[in-house]
C-alpha cells in the first residue's frame, strides 16, 4: 500500500510576481509523480491554498491539479467508517479515483461557521477534510485509520488536542496528522508552540505534521514523525537553500518504509550573508555585484527557471554614508534577466546608530519625564548636525511647552535682530 504525503503547496502565493506559476508547477509535479510512483492514497496536511478566500483564477488551477487524482482509475481504497465525522459530508466522488485526505492549515483557517477552502473542496468531491475526527479505510494493506487535526491558533493547540484525545482504532494502521508547530519544529522563531513531542498521543503507528516548511524526520513514542515541508519556498530562509523540496512516499507492508522524493521543477535558491565594516556605498555596490556574479556561476539543478538569490547585509556603513543612499532596487533590476534577487539591508547600520540606541536606552532607564526626554533628543540631534547654538533651544523649548508662544517669538526676533545688526556692521567696514 503506497501513500503520498504532499504538504503546504500554498497555491496562490507570490501571485502577481514572476514566481506566481511556481507553486502550481510544484504541486502538479508532486501529485503527478506520486501517482506515477503508484500512490493509492494522498495525504495533504494543510495549507493547500495560501489564503482563506482564494481568487477564481487560483481555484481554477487548483481544481485542475487535484482532478488528476480523481481521474486515476483505482478501486483499492474504500471508505469503511468514520469517528466524529458525518459520513454524509463525504462525497462518493472522492473515492472514484485516488482519494485525497486533507487538513486545513493556518492560511486557510476561518472563524467557526464559515466555510474554508478545503471544506469547499470536500463539498465538490475533490477530497475528504478532517478536523478533530477520523477516517477509516479498507486498503490492500488492511484497515487504515487516519486521524486529523487541522490548524488552530498555537495558544489553543495543546488544549484542543487534549480535548479531542484521539484513540487508535483496533486492528488498523493508525496515522495521526496535524498542522501545527511541535516542540522545536516551528515555522518561525516568533512562534511559541504549546504542543511538545511528548504531548502527542500514544499508540499511533505514524505521525505526520504540516506547517513546517522544511522536510525533517523525528521519533515520537518510538514511532516515525514526518514533516514533509512545503513544495514552494515562501520564507527564503537559509534552511530552504539547504533542504530540497518534495514529498514523502510511504509503503505500508509488514513494516513502514518511507522515502523523500525531491521535486525537479523548483527554482535553484542561493542564500548568502555579507558582513561589512565601515563600508562606503560604491564599495558596497561593487561587493554585491561581485557576489551575485559568483553565485550565478555555481552549478544549477534547474536551468529552465531563473534562480532565487537572497542577500542578507550586515555590519556598518562608512561615516559619510546612509542606508538610504544604497539603492538595492537598482541592483535587483540590473540582474533581473539572470536571477530573482532579494536584498535585505535591515541589519546594515549607519554610523553612530549603536550610540543612539544606547542613548535612548539610558533615557528610558532614567525614567525621565516625556518633555525632558524630548528636549534631550532635540539637543542630541542639534549637536550631531553641528548646530552653532544661535538660539538657546532649551529656553525656547520650555516656553513653547508652556504655551508661551509670544515670549518664544520675542526671543527668536531678538536673536535675529542682533544677527542682522552684526552683519550690517560687518558690511560697513
Amino acid at each position: 500500500m503506497k501513500i503520498a504525503v504532499i504538504s503546504d503547496t500554498h497555491l496562490g502565493t507570490k501571485w502577481g510576481t514572476p514566481r506566481q506559476q511556481d507553486p502550481f508547477d510544484q504541486a502538479q509535479e508532486a501529485l503527478e509523480r506520486a501517482l506515477q510512483l503508484g500512490a493509492q492514497l494522498i495525504l495533504m496536511p494543510g495549507d493547500i491554498f495560501d489564503t482563506r478566500i482564494p481568487r477564481q483564477e487560483i481555484w481554477s488551477r487548483a481544481m485542475r491539479i487535484l482532478a488528476s487524482a480523481l481521474a486515476r482509475e483505482q478501486k483499492d481504497v474504500k471508505l469503511s467508517g468514520t469517528v466524529d465525522k458525518n459520513p454524509d459530508d463525504i462525497s462518493s466522488v472522492a473515492f472514484k479515483g485516488v482519494p485525497i485526505v486533507a487538513l486545513h492549515g493556518n492560511h486557510e483557517r476561518r472563524v467557526k461557521g464559515l466555510v474554508n477552502p478545503v471544506e469547499a473542496l470536500e463539498a465538490a468531491g475533490f477530497l475528504v477534510h478532517l478536523h478533530t475526527n477520523t477516517l477509516i479505510l479498507e486498503t490492500p494493506a488492511g484497515k487504515l485509520a487516519i486521524h486529523g487535526m487541522s490548524n488552530v491558533p498555537e495558544r489553543y493547540a495543546k488544549s484542543v488536542l487534549s480535548a479531542w484525545n484521539p484513540k487508535p482504532v483496533n486492528g488498523a494502521f493508525n496515522i495521526l496528522m496535524l498542522h501545527q508547530a511541535v516542540g522545536q519544529f516551528v515555522f518561525s522563531g516568533e512562534e511559541s508552540p504549546t504542543i511538545d513531542l511528548e504531548d502527542l498521543p500514544l499508540g499511533f503507528d505514524l505521525y505526520i505534521c504540516g506547517h513546517i516548511h522544511y522536510h525533517a524526520e523525528a521519533r515520537v513514542h518510538g514511532r516515525p514523525l514526518l514533516f514533509p515541508g512545503s513544495t514552494e519556498r515562501t520564507q527564503l530562509l537559509p534552511i530552504e537553500a539547504q533542504v530540497p523540496k518534495g514529498f514523502y512516499l510511504l509503503d505500508l507492508g509488514e513494516e513502514v518504509r518511507y522515502e523523500f522524493v525531491e521535486l525537479r521543477c523548483t527554482r535553484d535558491f542561493f542564500y548568502e550573508e555579507m558582513v561589512f565594516d565601515n563600508v562606503g556605498i560604491p564599495q558596497l555596490n561593487d561587493a554585491i555585484r561581485q557576489k551575485l556574479h559568483e553565485l550565478l556561476a555555481r552549478p544549477r539543478r534547474n536551468p529552465d527557471k531563473l534562480p532565487l538569490i537572497r542577500l542578507r547585509l550586515r555590519g556598518t556603513l562608512a561615516k559619510d554614508a546612509s542606508r538610504g543612499d544604497f539603492d538595492q532596487e537598482a541592483i535587483v533590476q540590473e540582474f533581473a534577466d539572470k536571477a530573482l534577487v532579494a536584498i535585505n539591508k535591515d541589519e546594515l547600520t549607519a554610523p553612530g546608530l549603536q550610540e543612539k540606541v544606547r542613548f535612548l536606552r539610558e533615557l528610558r532607564e532614567h525614567r525621565l519625564p516625556v518633555d525632558e526626554i524630548a528636549m534631550r533628543l532635540l539637543e542630541a540631534h542639534l549637536h550631531e548636525i553641528g548646530y552653532a547654538q544661535v538660539f538657546d533651544m532649551r529656553t525656547l523649548y520650555d516656553l513653547l511647552a508652556e504655551d508661551r508662544t509670544e515670549e518664544a517669538l520675542e526671543k527668536v526676533l531678538e536673536v535675529v535682530g542682533k544677527q542682522i545688526e552684526a552683519e550690517l556692521r560687518g558690511g560697513r567696514r
